[in-house]
């Protein structure tokens, strides 16, 4: 990255020269942008999240990252946890996010721009981006999985399975947005416009760090990329409302799926 032309769009803030190692290391030359200040893609994670931070702190606006785990299974499902709030949250749910930034980084990467961003791999992080070094504060709940031992058991088959399926993303749904609200806060005002705001930003396009992905049981549909995931129909069920979910696995630079 240009560091003069980084300056200028931040004369507000900090020199540059002043900043902790870390932060250098983060915005520097070629590591969080390319000339024209577009995320480097073979920066991954640590780019994505160095060029939100920035983002957020140019618009005096708080970092929200949405956790990527380390391990490939609970990458799905915490895809399927922030995929359901998303698309499925009610406007009390979304509004908190209107006011931040938001990206999608794994912790190891977080901790190379904020190393008090804490141990573990909890759901959410909010980093205060108006001091350096940033502040940050963890947000994380144990929310209801699904039970796929009981598949196709229910009562009343399959209809019945999934009602009792619909009834549990709705809890899960409402803990993310507890969750939300006790991080962020409960501001009762223009909750309608707000949550129309986060629909338009978050829903529509995917988070910054992460693509939107489709799945029923046939194979997994990422949005935008050339190659996809497809195998037999009939190998597995996908929950009513986490069909589409944040996909958080590697694109490379010609739009293909890596691992």
């Amino acid at each position: 990255m240009n560091r003069r032309h980084f300056l200028g769009a931040t004369a507000a803030g900090l020199a540059a020269t002043a900043w902790p190692a870390f932060i250098r290391d983060a915005f520097g030359d070629g590591a969080a942008c390319d000339m024209k200040g577009k995320p480097a893609a073979a920066s991954g994670s640590l780019a994505q999240v160095s060029a939100a931070f920035r983002r957020a702190r140019q618009a005096r606006r708080d970092l929200v990252v949405f956790v990527i785990p380390a391990d490939d299974t609970a990458k799905h499902r915490r895809g399927q946890d922030f995929g359901e709030l998303l698309n499925f949250g009610a406007d009390r749910d979304l509004a908190p996010l209107a006011g931040v930034e938001v990206v999608c980084a794994t912790m190891a990467d977080l901790k190379k721009l904020v190393p008090g961003a804490g141990d573990g791999e909890p759901l959410l992080v909010v980093v205060k981006t108006d001091k350096v070094p940033a502040a940050a504060t963890q947000l994380d709940a144990a929310l209801p999985r699904y039970d796929w031992t009981r598949r196709g058991l229910a009562a009343g088959g399959w209809e019945e399975e999934l009602k009792e399926q619909d009834q549990l993303a709705a809890r899960r749904i409402d803990a993310l947005g507890a969750l939300l609200r006790k991080g962020l806060g409960d501001d009762a005002r223009d909750v309608e416009a707000r949550a129309a705001s986060v629909r338009a930003r978050l829903v529509k396009k995917p988070p910054a760090g992460a693509h939107w992905a489709n799945a029923s049981g046939c194979g997994t549909d990422v949005e935008g990329v050339e190659e996809n995931l497809i195998m037999g129909c009939g190998m597995g069920h996908v929950p009513t409302k986490s069909r589409r979910f944040l996909y958080f696995f590697s694109i490379n630079e010609h739009g293909n799926l890596t691992r």
